[in-house]
């Protein structure tokens, strides 16, 4: 989706301050289901407003409204307990001091570098965001500083990681930009062991180290994504786990038959090793893997859209209790979604 090229805007001090909306809601259904989750729903998606200023020495950008950020292999939660219980109904509010085109420094709370997928539903290719993605920090508070040199870019953030609340992550991402060619090298985590856990800050993922290797191809039909992504998480003491690792692959790509239709499809594998039984788990329990595949076409009318959604996961090496199904025990789950809305 896009924002709407002409957006509303208010004269600030001699600068302009745009406004724009997303409103969509979606309908879903889904095989396995898990414990107090409908098989079947109606939510919204995005209700949200974004007032900017993005030009000037001084910027803001803040962001207001429910959303849901649903991921593959996980339970669906409906829209007002997910925005409560996430990031609150700000959930991205930033100022920006950018003395020069080149250089600029943020601070707030920041979407963050890790991964390929962007936090909102509007933002992406699919409705639902990646397994890959359900490894990484989402929304994250803390300053981050960028730097663009020529062909090259770099971003560094000192951040609280997975919402934590405790400023002890460092992430950092180089890109190099060709055309239409981009290769970018992201690493980040935690500097420190943090044992909160909560609702978006998951106790393994919070305290690992995650590296991602990113390509990307935009061309005037085809756009393809294939990244890397490694993660590592050490002993925890006090949670009772010891060290593990998840290596994983995933392949973004979306063709554009027109200038109102497009095909994105997604292709992902993640596998994660036990080399102890008391390793931590990042799946479905310590030494497990999944495989999923996910294909979304896609219409859109001027500011409107809507888009139909399958998706696949099928998980190996589980543990009892931790997959799909009223009991954890099924291997497999299948959804279909439906989205439609518009962007003011």
């Amino acid at each position: 989706m896009s924002y709407n090229p002409e957006p509303i805007s208010l004269d600030l001090a001699g600068s302009k301050v745009y406004v724009t909306a997303i409103a969509s809601g979606y309908l879903g259904t889904q095989s396995n289901t898990t414990p107090g989750v409908a098989s079947s729903f109606a939510d919204l998606s995005n209700a949200q407003v974004i007032v900017q200023k993005p030009e000037g020495v001084l910027q803001f950008l803040v962001q207001a409204g429910l959303y849901n950020q649903e991921t593959l292999g996980a339970a669906f939660v409906k829209s007002t307990d997910y925005t409560t219980n996430s990031y609150g109904v700000v959930p991205q509010a930033w100022v920006k001091i950018a003395p020069s085109s080149t250089f600029n420094v943020q601070a707030g709370i920041l979407p963050t570098l890790i991964g390929l997928e962007a936090p909102f539903t509007f933002q992406n290719l699919n409705i639902e965001r990646g397994i890959l993605w359900g490894q990484e920090n989402v929304m994250t508070r803390g300053v981050q500083a960028n730097l663009t040199a020529g062909k090259l870019s770099f971003s560094l953030a000192f951040t609280d990681g997975f919402f934590s609340g405790r400023f002890n992550w460092l992430s950092g991402v180089v890109s190099y930009v060709d055309g239409p060619h981009t290769l970018s090298v992201v690493l980040g985590g935690a500097l420190s062991r943090n044992y909160r856990s909560t609702f978006n800050t998951p106790l393994v993922q919070n305290n690992s180290t995650i590296l991602n290797v990113i390509y990307s191809y935009s061309g005037s039909k085809w756009l393809v994504q294939p990244y890397f992504q490694y993660a590592w998480v050490p002993d925890l003491p006090l949670a009772g786990t010891t060290k593990a690792e998840n290596y994983a692959f995933g392949l973004l790509a979306k063709y554009k038959f027109n200038d109102n239709w497009s095909l994105p499809v997604r292709f992902e594998y993640i596998d994660s090793n036990r080399p102890r039984a008391t390793a931590a788990s990042f799946l479905y329990g310590s030494g497990s893997n999944a495989f999923t595949f996910t294909a979304t076409p896609t219409y859109t009318w001027n500011r409107f859209f809507i888009r139909p959604e399958f998706s696949y996961v099928r998980a190996s090496g589980i543990t009892p209790g931790a997959a799909f199904g009223p009991a954890g025990l099924n291997r497999e789950q299948v959804r279909g979604r439906l989205e439609f809305g518009v962007m003011f």
